[in-house]
């Protein structure tokens, strides 16, 4: 080129090659997929190569864990290892009947099966009355125990303590007994409006192991969306029959089996129980419940009979066939205060009736 001095370029010369737009289209694309792959798997097989799976997953629950006490509007009442539990359900799903008579019934409860009567409330005037909104207003002086706040609260300060508009009760969650002394007026008038389900047996809610007449024994629990129970055992060797009047819950159930040779919790059965459903299950039955719409509130009922007998007996030799060690381990797991409660139930008969207790 005319003028050109010795060892100069061109400006075209100084300017890198363009990359071509097919190899930095292949780039752009490329690029996040190799660090997404990075990050959900190559990271983690080095993790789990060094410090093992099971070190891996503690690791990476305590960081679940840690992110939503920061993070959750309401204090945190399920441990991200039990929500992953919860994730693996059984393909077992339970029974929905209606218009199940009184033996059908009983046959049911001898096998000891989880199933949800669809039909159980009907004609209740209850079902229709029964909510958050009316036990605030209308027993102001009743308390629950509020999970959340660790303490009881009544009914008529949950405006105060939570906001006035009900939407705001974003962790308000507890549950209340009829036995308490600010609550023994009021259960009068609940335990009143709630008549037998037709399908019992009749006076199986108040026939005692001891032959005579007792007052019903009833749990009842108030929950708001989102709130909930982790899995967990109660300890006790009655049938448990749950009654639903408003909100929607979602509910697991598991219980002891054994499985390639060691004892082990079930996968749970995952559910949902609607309003006007009653629900029925047993002794050695790890649950949790979450509120997923409206306000719940809900009672829980025990009787002793009719008896899961069936059940029971295959309960009871599937933990004798274990060491105790290991009894107490699984149940330990649950978070039980008694291990060996299941242990300590009892078969009694008075007349044409067997309790469990």
């Amino acid at each position: 080129m005319p003028g050109r001095k010795a060892g100069s370029t061109s400006l075209e010369e100084e300017l890198p090659s363009p990359v071509s737009v097919p190899v930095g289209l292949v780039l752009a694309l490329t690029l996040p997929v190799s660090l997404a792959v990075l990050w959900k798997f190559s990271l983690p097989l080095l993790a789990v190569s060094v410090l093992g799976e099971e070190a891996v997953q503690r690791v990476t629950d305590v960081a679940f864990d840690l992110a939503a006490h920061f993070t959750s509007p309401c204090p945190v009442w399920i441990p991200h290892a039990e929500r992953r539990w919860l994730q693996q359900p059984s393909d077992r799903q339970i029974r929905r009947v209606s218009n199940i008579s009184r033996r059908e019934f009983v046959m049911v409860v001898n096998r000891g099966e989880p199933v949800i009567i669809t039909d159980a409330m009907q004609g209740w005037e209850s079902l229709n009355r029964f909510d958050c909104d009316y036990f605030i207003k209308t027993y102001p002086t009743a308390e629950y125990f509020d999970w959340q706040k660790g303490h009881k609260i009544r009914f008529g300060d949950i405006p105060t303590v939570y906001g006035g508009d009900p939407d705001s009760w974003k962790c308000a969650s507890g549950y209340f007994d009829t036995f308490w002394d600010t609550n023994m007026k009021a259960a009068v008038d609940w335990l009143a409006q709630v008549p037998e389900p037709y399908f019992l047996p009749e006076g199986s809610l108040t026939a005692s192991t001891a032959g005579h007449v007792r007052a019903p024994m009833m749990t009842g629990f108030l929950g708001t969306p989102g709130t909930g129970v982790s899995p967990h055992l109660d300890e006790t060797c009655e049938t448990f029959m749950t009654v639903q009047f408003s909100g929607v819950k979602n509910w697991s159930l598991s219980w002891p089996e054994v499985h390639d040779g060691k004892l082990r919790w079930s996968p749970p059965m995952v559910f949902t129980l609607n309003p006007g459903e009653i629900m029925l299950w047993y002794v050695g039955m790890r649950h949790h419940t979450e509120v997923v719409s409206g306000c719940s509130l809900s009672f829980s009922y025990r009787f002793s009979t009719p008896a899961p007998m069936n059940y029971f007996e295959k309960l009871r030799n599937a933990l004798q066939s274990f060491p105790q060690e290991e009894i107490r381990k699984l149940f330990a797991e649950t978070k039980a205060m008694d291990v060996d409660y299941a242990e300590h139930c009892e078969v009694n008969r008075h007349g044409d009736r067997v309790h469990l207790s």
